[in-house]
């Protein structure tokens, strides 16, 4: 009897535990499911903050897209099946699952009130600056440029838009209730002011195309204040293709206006203001095709001598000889002491450390004889400079004796898009106002009467000076690879625009940099 008892109670003891198991379990699985029947929310897009040229004109593509938001309901997918054939959303939709499709062509869901199209914020395509604005990688972090310099930034100033919508336990949406679509910051206006015009950006761009330059670069400069108005490098690469190029031996990732590269006789500008800062005043000379220093010949580009020549005709005409005689006269440490009051050996930082080349300036002590002067004195040797240097120092001589570092951030805008400008570059007098007007003068002949006739027009006036460096590099044929230069500004009365454009691997930098010169400054005139 004790025993039929004691089974009893323990049978009816393992049945209570077992109710309260059961009724535990459900209890959770009831919190779990009703976790699960609650809001869901699904990221639309993410944008990061802005890039805006000088004008307040987002750099990116004019084609407007959109992300359509999709219920799964009986009249949306009547809709949808006489729009799109895509049979995985249509799939998704009949299992009641909400739909994100993106399109450039909202008008065929604007119909039906249960697909909401919302505009996308497209500020990453851009056709043009492709260097200098770089490109992001898969998880949305800059690699290069500006993307690169900037990204934290960008990233405190993005958004994203997301929808929100009620949700049964296998995350189908509810199509009985309404859904919230939620801007997190998404549509501000924050972002970054570049110096450049984006107009003037398109003008450049064609005409290094146009002027076929394959591997290259130019800059447009504000002659009065330094600011960066347009850059562009070759070749370009494909941003939404990068994988295409990274086996380009052309090297298309290298930004080559911010790189250093040999520069040749358009640094006979800075020989001479050395020259006529130290009151080395330009004489004439007589030029045989030759000039021969500590047992070192250098030659002219005229074989048989340009004769007696003066300053003005020695610049026009790039006579070698003429500013190797001036610069041993000047001294090597008068050349490089003007070198770096032009901040040539020095990177141009642009902020948060996006910085261009510094390239070589040699220090005085590498200078063992003449010949080293004389060299160094129409830009041979070691020495190397970026683009936007020398692009600096022509601003400088047109801007009456002001060297002002370059820039190309103008600023920043808040989430309603007003305006905080940079501290401006400050300004440098490094030259008199005679040295800057006798440069000049030789530079407008140069443009009239020298090596760069090639840029003369009926429509303005110009200062320039041209260049066919040598580099010591050979290509895979045995050829010398030359690096074609033309600088200069214009108009001569009031310069108003600085340009600097290089060829690598050209003839000449007359023939092939002065048509380009030509057609950058006629369509600013015509088109800007």
């Amino acid at each position: 009897m004790k025993k039929r008892v004691l089974c009893f109670g323990l049978t009816i003891n393992i049945l209570f535990l077992c109710l309260c198991g059961r009724l535990f379990s459900l209890s959770v699985l009831h919190k779990e499911v009703s976790s699960q029947q609650g809001t869901r929310v699904k990221e639309i897009a993410v944008k990061r903050g802005y890039i805006y040229d000088r004008n307040l004109i987002p750099i990116a593509t004019s084609t407007q897209k959109y992300a359509v938001c999709i219920k799964p309901t009986t009249l949306a997918l009547k809709q949808l099946r006489n729009i799109i054939e895509e049979k995985k959303t249509l799939e998704q939709l009949t299992k009641g699952w909400l739909v994100i499709k993106k399109t450039d062509n909202p008008s065929n869901y604007e119909n039906c009130e249960d697909m909401k199209p919302l505009p996308l914020i497209d500020n990453r395509s851009s056709p043009l600056l492709t260097h200098i604005i770089g490109y992001t990688d898969a998880s949305g972090n800059g690699v290069c440029g500006i993307e690169k310099y900037y990204n934290e930034y960008f990233k405190k100033t993005g958004g994203t838009l997301e929808i929100a919508y009620s949700a049964d336990a296998n995350g189908r949406m509810l199509t009985n209730e309404a859904a919230e679509i939620r801007d997190n910051n998404y549509y501000n206006k924050s972002g970054i002011i570049l110096t450049i015009d984006i107009k003037l950006q398109e003008i450049l761009e064609k005409a290094l195309i146009n002027g076929n330059i394959q591997k290259g670069a130019g800059v447009i400069l504000d002659t009065k204040t330094n600011q960066i108005l347009a850059c562009a490098s070759l070749p370009d690469y494909d941003i939404n293709n990068i994988s295409a190029d990274l086996s380009n031996e052309d090297l298309p990732f290298i930004n080559r206006a911010f790189s250093a590269f040999p520069v040749g006789s358009v640094f006979k500008v800075v020989t001479a203001a050395a020259s006529l800062e130290n009151n080395i005043l330009p004489a004439e000379y007589e030029c045989n095709g030759e000039i021969t220093f500590n047992g070192n010949t250098f030659h002219c580009s005229k074989t048989d001598g340009h004769g007696k020549i003066d300053f003005n005709l020695a610049l026009a005409k790039s006579c070698n000889p003429y500013f190797i005689n001036l610069g041993v006269k000047t001294r090597a440490d008068k050349i490089i002491d003007m070198s770096k009051l032009f901040h040539l050996g020095e990177s141009i930082d642009f902020g948060n450390s996006y910085m261009t080349d510094s390239g070589v300036l040699p220090c005085v002590n590498e200078f063992k004889c003449d010949a080293d002067t004389g060299n160094f004195a129409f830009g041979q040797g070691r020495f190397t400079a970026t683009p936007i240097q020398i692009a600096a120092i022509f601003s400088c001589i047109g801007n009456g004796g002001y060297y002002i570092r370059p820039t190309l951030i103008k600023g920043t805008t808040d989430i309603n898009g007003t305006l905080t400008e940079t501290k401006s570059a400050e300004r440098e007098k490094i030259l008199k106002i005679p040295t800057c007007n006798t440069i000049k003068n030789a530079l407008e002949y140069t443009a009239t009467d020298g090596t760069g006739t090639m840029a003369k027009s009926e429509f303005y006036t110009c200062c320039s000076k041209t260049a066919t460096a040598q580099s010591g590099q050979y290509d895979k044929n045995g050829n010398e690879i030359k690096f074609c230069w033309f600088a200069g500004f214009f108009p001569k009365e009031n310069p108003q625009y600085t340009i600097c454009i290089l060829k690598e691997q050209g003839s000449s930098g007359g023939s092939d940099c002065g048509p380009i010169f030509k057609e950058i400054a006629e369509n600013i005139l015509f088109d800007f």
